[in-house]
């Protein structure tokens, strides 16, 4: 599994993803504008300019879902998106469940539903 940060998060939320991920065993990625704004290394960074990661279950968190970002996760298997803005292009196709919320509320709710889906 593994937790995408975009911009949406903000650079003071992403200490509140990166303990959430610790928590439950997740990796975490980021967008180039994450890495470009300096909130993560460029080592996080997944798309075009980054890396292609596979994972069996991808959230992605404040992500837009831009083209670069995107193909990056094309071999992932499930790809959950959380957005504030229900035009948010992820939700156009680039993701097979939508979550339209403010994703700081809705952390404590994600952890609790990933826990409950039991090993990974």
């Amino acid at each position: 599994m593994v937790l995408g940060i975009g911009k949406g998060v903000g650079e003071d939320g992403i200490a509140s993803v990166r303990a959430l991920a610790q928590r439950i065993g997740a990796a975490v990625c980021a967008t180039r504008e994450v890495t470009d704004l300096g909130w993560l290394a460029r080592q996080y960074q997944v798309g075009l300019t980054g890396r292609a990661i596979a994972p069996r279950l991808y959230v992605g968190l404040g992500i837009s879902g831009a083209m670069e970002h995107m193909v990056g996760l094309r071999r992932a298997g499930v790809i959950v998106a959380v957005n504030r803005s229900p035009k948010a292009p992820v939700f156009k196709g680039g993701c097979d469940v939508g979550v339209v919320a403010d994703l700081h509320a809705l952390l404590p709710h994600l952890e609790t539903a990933l826990c409950a889906g039991g090993p990974r």
